[in-house]
């Protein structure tokens, strides 16, 4: 029997398991050469811009096999819906058949995301982080900053983005949860006010110049 879990059901679990545990014992798996990850998928749309991945891997000997779609339509936005959607197919390693959809809206994949960036932060981070810099206003510039909290205590950001309206909802939204933010357009100036920089943008040319 296939069992289909929503949004709401998967954000009650969520708090229950070790994320951050889990993640890095597979990036360990991974690096032992125990996982099977083949080639992305991907479809590219122009008009309106957007990408849709389509992911698969397993854990050699573990139970079950992920197909995962995941899709980002960047002008989302303008109509009043997320740029991010998705969801995740589970099955079962020795029969093939499936177990679970997960129709998570694409939230496992920025929390993914997220995880992913806090436990770069927790080995390779300065100890003492005195203001973090953020470049992008969206889901993931939130996500990776609040996934820091077990990483540093700093509660100071500066945050570059293309739009004011968007470094506006950022510095609004961040500062409700406790963040001083600072809002610039010139990445120059989140270069030279901090010492931990988190890129969360899907732009297709440099931010950054050496």
């Amino acid at each position: 029997m296939t069992h289909i879990f929503n949004l709401d059901q998967i954000k009650k679990v969520l708090p229950t398991l070790d994320i951050v545990k889990d993640l890095e014992e597979g990036f360990i798996a991974y690096s032992r050469g125990q996982v099977v990850v083949p080639p992305v998928g991907e479809l590219s749309f122009e008009d309106p811009p957007g990408d849709t991945h389509i992911k698969y891997g397993y854990i050699k000997g573990d139970d079950y096999y992920v197909i995962k779609i995941a899709s980002g339509f960047y002008d989302n936005p303008k109509i009043n819906l997320s740029s991010n959607s998705g969801l995740m197919l589970l099955f079962s390693q020795k029969t093939g058949l499936p177990a679970s959809i997960l129709l998570d809206e694409g939230f496992l994949t920025d929390v993914r995301t997220a995880v992913a960036g806090e436990i770069c932060a927790k080995y390779l981070a300065p100890k003492d982080i005195y203001r973090i810099g953020v470049f992008g206003t969206g889901v993931q510039a939130r996500m990776q900053v609040e996934y820091l909290k077990s990483v540093t205590d700093c509660k100071d950001i500066i945050v570059w983005g293309r739009n004011r309206s968007g470094l506006d909802a950022y510095q609004r939204d961040m500062q409700e949860i406790g963040y001083a933010v600072q809002t610039t357009q010139n990445a120059k100036e989140v270069a030279e006010s901090c010492n931990m920089i988190v890129t969360a943008t899907p732009a297709k040319n440099p931010l950054l110049h050496a």
